[in-house]
C-alpha cells in the first residue's frame, strides 16, 4: 500500500522519465502532486466524518477556507500527509459539532468578524507566505503574489461572512449564521498556522498522532 508521499514519488518518477524532466521540475510535479493527494484525502475524510456526524456541509466549509487560503498563505505542516488529514478532521468537524449546537448573537458576531479580520490582515501582511522547509520559496516576486493573493482571499472571506449574516436577517434562517462562523474560524485557524504558537500547536497534535500510531502498530 502507498502512503500519499510515495504514490507522489512515485508517479514524478515516471513523468521524468516518460518526458524527460530535469531534477527541479521532477521536485517540482512530485510537490505538487503531493500538495494534491493531501487536500484530496483531508476533504475526502472530513466529508465522510462530518456526513456521519450529521455536520458534512458545515465541516467542508472551514475545510474549504482553510485548504484555499493555506494554498496562499502556507502554514504549519504535519510531518505525513495523514497526520495532517487527521488534523484536518478534528479542525473541521469538531468546531462545526459546537457551532450547530450553540446559540449565535449577531451583533457579538459581527463584532468579532470585525476583529477577526483585522487581526488577521495584520499577521497575514507580516507572516504570509510561511513556506515548507522542504520546499522554501526564493523569488520575491512569488513572495508578493502569495502575500497578495492571500490578502485578497481573507477580504473575500469576509465579504462572504457578512453575505451569510446579512441573508440570515433577510430569511431567519440560523444555518447561515452558521456558515459565517464556520468562515471565521477557517480563516482564525489558518491564521494561527502562520504564527509560531500555531507551529507549535501543529506539532504537538503530529507528535500525538505519531506515539498513537506508533503504540497500534506494536499492537
Amino acid at each position: 500500500m502507498y502512503s500519499v508521499e510515495a504514490l507522489s514519488k512515485k508517479i514524478a518518477n515516471n513523468l521524468r522519465k516518460e518526458l524527460n524532466y530535469d531534477d527541479d521540475k521532477t521536485s517540482v510535479i512530485e510537490y505538487g502532486l503531493y500538495a494534491f493527494f493531501q487536500i484530496g484525502l483531508s476533504i475526502l475524510l472530513v466529508a465522510i466524518v462530518g456526513g456521519i456526524l450529521n455536520v458534512m456541509l458545515e465541516a467542508l466549509i472551514i475545510s474549504f477556507v482553510i485548504s484555499i487560503f493555506r494554498k496562499y498563505s502556507g502554514g504549519a505542516h504535519a510531518s505525513k500527509a495523514f497526520n495532517c488529514a487527521i488534523i484536518g478532521v478534528l479542525v473541521s468537524v469538531i468546531p462545526a459539532i459546537i457551532f450547530t449546537k450553540i446559540n449565535i448573537n449577531t451583533n457579538y458576531l459581527i463584532i468579532v468578524g470585525g476583529l477577526v479580520y483585522l487581526i488577521s490582515i495584520i499577521v497575514t501582511y507580516r507572516l504570509a507566505p510561511v513556506d515548507n522547509p522542504n520546499k522554501p520559496i526564493k523569488s520575491p516576486a512569488k513572495i508578493r503574489r502569495l502575500k497578495k493573493g492571500s490578502i485578497i482571499l481573507l477580504t473575500i472571506y469576509m465579504f462572504l461572512a457578512l453575505a451569510m449574516i446579512f441573508i440570515y436577517r433577510e430569511s431567519s434562517n440560523m444555518d447561515y449564521l452558521v456558515y459565517s462562523v464556520c468562515i471565521y474560524f477557517g480563516v482564525s485557524w489558518q491564521v494561527l498556522t502562520l504564527t509560531k504558537i500555531g507551529h507549535s500547536l501543529v506539532n504537538g497534535m503530529d507528535s500525538l498522532l505519531i506515539k498513537i500510531l506508533s503504540f497500534k502498530g506494536r499492537n
